[in-house]
């Protein structure tokens, strides 16, 4: 759970340009192919579809790197284990997609951002956990007790009754023993 204050356990800012970015590839790309399209249409009922369908082809490509862009930007907050790997994978991709075109280079730029931001991306360093709950916190037979916060506690007090049954030394007042709960001496 994260709330106010917690330290993030994903390359945020990496995450995000690199999902932009991929938006930016895909939208653009995608309004750039049928543009093109269009004049590849027209041009090829005059006799020149040739070169317009080689620049088709150039969207096509930037569609489908601005698919695989946004793919790796979802990788990065779903496994930040990986975040070098995937941030090599979004800057070949960003860098790639400036043949296509690349989101009019806007959207390869904050990838490729996003991507540089994710492969020198380091986690945060794990915080101490308090010593609630842990073994040998409230004095278990054989454990020494241990305060919050892993500090040991100090030593308890001096035994006042013995078990007869266990030999475990127990509280002056207590009337069964705190090991084998069998009745002590009054």
């Amino acid at each position: 759970m994260q709330g106010y204050g917690a330290p993030m356990n994903y390359p945020r800012t990496a995450y995000l340009l690199s999902l932009i970015g991929g938006i930016l590839i895909l939208f653009l790309s995608i309004i750039y192919a049928l543009i093109l399209a269009a004049i590849a249409s027209i041009a090829a009922s005059i006799g020149f579809g040739f070169g317009a369908a080689i620049a088709v082809a150039f969207a096509a490509v930037a569609i489908l790197f601005g698919i695989i862009v946004l793919v790796l930007a979802l990788r990065l907050k779903s496994n930040p284990a990986g975040a070098r790997m995937t941030g090599i994978l979004i800057i070949v991709f960003a860098l790639i997609s400036f043949i296509g075109g690349g989101g009019f280079y806007i959207g390869a730029i904050l990838a490729l951002v996003g991507g540089i931001l994710a492969v020198v991306w380091t986690p945060p360093p794990a915080m101490a956990q308090p010593g609630w709950g842990q073994p040998g916190q409230w004095g278990q037979p054989g454990q020494p007790a241990q305060a919050a916060w892993g500090q040991p506690s100090p030593p308890p007090p001096a035994a006042g009754k013995v078990c007869a049954s266990c030999g475990t030394a127990n509280a002056a007042g207590a009337q069964f023993c705190a090991k084998c709960g069998a009745a002590l001496p009054p």
